[in-house]
């Protein structure tokens, strides 16, 4: 590839130093950070799986983690984390740069070295740009040039190597410089960062626009989440428990759980309080059949089902086990259990909701409870009458603390 020896114009110089943050790897495995914190980092983690950790890239508050085989999968607030390197909402910049655009690339290591300059402490680079795209394809179009974003992180003396993790984006950077650094992040946006890629430091760099963290130092980050459970009776002491796998009345006549207790993450304890609301104006009130289900218990309960084509697989949890599920029918005021297509845990087609052939009242139980629940967000699961999800179960982690 030509090069060239253009470098970067200064455009901002504010000259403050910003204090980063790191997630090491340690024995705790992987710890929940809400990522709307974060202005910018990259390490490794996972969206609330429990598969190893893949390449992250955080970016204005959205996470991008690379799963295999496939495109970047993003989550908007919360992530598992095992390592990362970045800084918090608000950090300051201590210079913007931008590098014209020209026929020709410039090295992506020969622009970082001259953004950090003589300083000798660690320094984070973060750039919007426009790459030769490389190639053109055999019998198809010529490519043109492609866009990025890129986090790039120097320990200390200039001597180090950089670390680099980038990303491609499906449109351009809009061309031109920026004056601040809500302009660049703003343009990284727009360009739609959706696909992690390698960048070697001697990419050919077209056109750059660069945000210089000249950091005064890298501190151990703290404030990680724990999204609370809560027991569902302590916000709606109305709402009747009868924990099937607490006691032998369900499919495999034996108690799996520690207790008969119910709890769902507080957003969604809160939706399932208004859903029982909703019902006691029409007569009915909410009894609980399950709803928080640590780990273990759903592994335990994959090994005793008889069909497990009903079970989501331990390897990849259940909604259950995020505290963002809940399986549940219709009383009375008083309490008396009204007529539905099925018992919990039928595991025939009576339980689907498609299933016609039941008598009309149990029909119209099954189609209040649906749209009561249908009503504060619950999205109802097709082959089980009983049990709803949560719109966002995805944004809670997998979790196996014991039900006592």
């Amino acid at each position: 590839m030509m090069t060239d020896h253009r470098m970067p114009e200064m455009v901002v110089e504010p000259g403050t130093l910003a204090r980063a943050f790191e997630v090491e790897p340690g024995e705790n495995g992987l710890r929940q950070q809400d990522v709307r914190e974060i202005e910018l980092a990259f390490g490794r983690g996972a969206m609330h799986y429990p598969e190893a950790p893949a390449a992250m890239f955080i970016l204005g508050g959205t996470a991008y983690v690379d799963g295999p085989g496939e495109a970047a999968r993003t989550a908007s607030v919360l992530v598992n984390t095992k390592q990362a390197l970045g800084v918090y909402r608000g950090a300051l910049p201590s210079a913007i740069l931008y590098l014209p655009e020209g026929r020709t690339g410039v090295p992506l290591g020969a622009v970082l070295s001259h953004a950090a300059g003589d300083f000798g402490g660690p320094v984070l680079v973060f750039g919007v740009g426009r790459f030769p795209a490389g190639p053109q394809k055999r019998l198809g179009p010529a490519l043109r040039k492609e866009g990025l974003v890129f986090l790039a992180f120097r320990p200390s003396a200039s001597a180090e190597p950089w670390r680099l993790q980038g990303m491609r984006t499906a449109y351009l950077p809009r061309s031109g410089p920026s004056g601040t650094a809500e302009e660049v992040l703003a343009r990284a946006r727009e360009a739609g960062p959706q696909a992690l890629t390698e960048l070697p430091a001697d990419r050919g760099a077209v056109e750059l626009v660069l945000l210089v963290y000249r950091l005064e130092a890298v501190e151990p980050a703290g404030g990680f989440v724990d999204p609370p459970l809560v027991e569902v009776s302590a916000l709606d002491p109305s709402i009747i428990l009868d924990i099937r796998y607490a006691g032998t009345r369900n499919f495999a006549g034996l108690p799996v759980y520690g207790a008969p207790r119910a709890y769902l993450v507080l957003p969604e304890a809160q939706r399932l309080a208004r859903v029982n609301a909703r019902l006691r104006e029409q007569g009915y009130r909410l009894k609980i059949y399950d709803a928080y289900r640590p780990l273990s218990a759903h592994a335990r309960l994959w090994e005793l089902a008889p069909d497990k084509e009903f079970w989501a697989d331990p390897e990849r949890g259940s909604r259950h086990s995020r505290g963002a599920a809940v399986d549940c029918t219709l009383v009375t005021l008083d309490g008396r259990e009204v007529e539905m297509p099925s018992d919990f845990d039928d595991f025939t087609p009576r339980a689907h909701r498609d299933y016609r052939d039941a008598p009309e009242t149990a029909l119209r139980h099954r189609a209040i409870l649906e749209q009561a629940m249908a009503a504060e967000g619950f999205v109802p699961l097709d082959k089980e009458w009983w049990h709803f999800d949560s719109p966002v179960w995805w944004e809670y982690p997998l979790r196996d603390v014991p039900l006592a």
